[in-house]
């Protein structure tokens, strides 16, 4: 690991307190209330909270994905594979899922609810990254392995322990089945996320014993995270209903940034809080109305099908969020100074105090 001095302005969007909450450390805190008083936490109440949250904050963080891909000719024009041909790609697998509801919806299901926790770590790695660029900190090869790999083990973990199963499960009714992988499949995803952990805290007693400086803590937050949202937190039926939400959270906080930086940039804006506070209302209150559209809208002229809502319900959302994981992909690693830039940005910049923060090219999040 090779690190170098940077400000505190310069690592954080906002502030180590702001960063760290919606980073992971909220999500934390909340897990940890959830465990102590499991045993009265009104269920019903868990619910409304999760419901209501889907509107204000996991919906929008789909409708953020859509706008930062289609608001954009030259992002259109540059992935056309994503832009233009994957939504029929889907499409193709909502009608086949309509024609054949047995056979071919239950897969349709499955391929989302695999790749979701997959997308998960993807954003966790990049996130990880992107701390530690902003930190100025290079990891060796074996180094960023081991992190990769322990972000990765815990959606192995559940993942595997779920297709040992032979019962399946149901997503809005559409009944998809588990794989049905031997028993030790799931005894060698324990062993591997283990060593995984063990090599980590390897990794950070060499780099004391070494003399080195540890990296800020924020850069490992996000593997402590997913570690307490898919291990940890699995069987904890209260937690699980936000975890969703966690993860979005993350995502609208530095799609946001980038939003507030790009168009700055773009708009030759000058940096202010007003402009700050503006966009920001704009922005949300845009994928607020976005996110409905996805996930009431959407559904709804659908159900013209004729097919039981509880079923449309479960193809056309499973449709938006494999489109969003395709989109995703390749949003973040779009090589323009536009991207690279407002990755590297932070709140003081953008309400116009000067901050010196070097514009160097940015990992990529998922």
């Amino acid at each position: 690991m090779k690190t170098s001095a940077r400000g505190r302005s310069g690592l954080y969007f906002v502030s180590p307190v702001a960063d760290a909450s919606v980073i992971g450390g909220a999500s934390v805190v909340a897990y940890l209330l959830m465990w102590s008083f499991q045993d009265r936490i009104p269920m019903d109440s868990v619910y409304a909270a999760s419901a209501a949250l889907l509107v204000a904050v996991n919906w929008p963080h789909f409708s953020a994905t859509v706008y930062r891909l289609y608001h954009s000719r030259a992002n259109v024009r540059q992935y056309p594979l994503t832009a233009i041909a994957i939504p029929f790609v889907l499409l193709g697998g909502v009608w086949a899922s309509f024609a054949e509801p047995d056979a071919v919806a239950p897969y349709f299901v499955k391929l989302y609810l695999i790749w979701s926790p997959y997308h998960f770590s993807g954003q966790t790695l990049g996130i990880t990254l992107l701390y530690a660029r902003r930190a100025n900190v290079r990891f060796s090869k074996a180094e960023r392995f081991a992190i990769a790999a322990f972000i990765y083990g815990t959606f192995l973990l559940p993942t595997i322990a779920f297709e040992t199963g032979r019962t399946g499960s149901d997503y809005y009714g559409v009944v998809y089945p588990a794989l049905g992988l031997p028993v030790w499949t799931r005894q060698v995803a324990e062993v591997w996320l283990a060593g995984c952990a063990v090599a980590l805290v390897f990794i950070v007693l060499r780099w004391k014993r070494d003399g080195k400086a540890l990296p800020p803590a924020i850069i490992l937050l996000p593997a402590l995270t997913q570690f307490v949202w898919f291990v940890l937190g699995s069987r904890l039926r209260a937690f699980n209903e936000f975890v969703p939400m966690f993860h979005s959270l993350q995502y609208l906080f530095i799609a946001w940034a980038l939003q507030l930086k790009e168009k700055l940039d773009v708009e030759s804006i000058t940096p202010s809080r007003r402009y700050v506070a503006w966009e920001t209302v704009r922005w949300l209150l845009l994928n607020i109305v976005g996110g409905m559209l996805l996930f009431e809208t959407l559904p709804l002229l659908f159900e013209m099908t004729g097919y039981p809502t509880a079923f449309v319900t479960g193809i056309i959302f499973s449709a938006v969020q494999v489109h969003h994981f395709f989109v995703d992909g390749v949003i973040w690693k779009l090589k323009s100074p536009t991207v690279s830039s407002p990755l590297m940005v932070n709140l003081s910049e953008l309400a116009g105090a000067p901050a010196n923060v070097p514009n160097v090219p940015a990992q990529g999040i998922r």
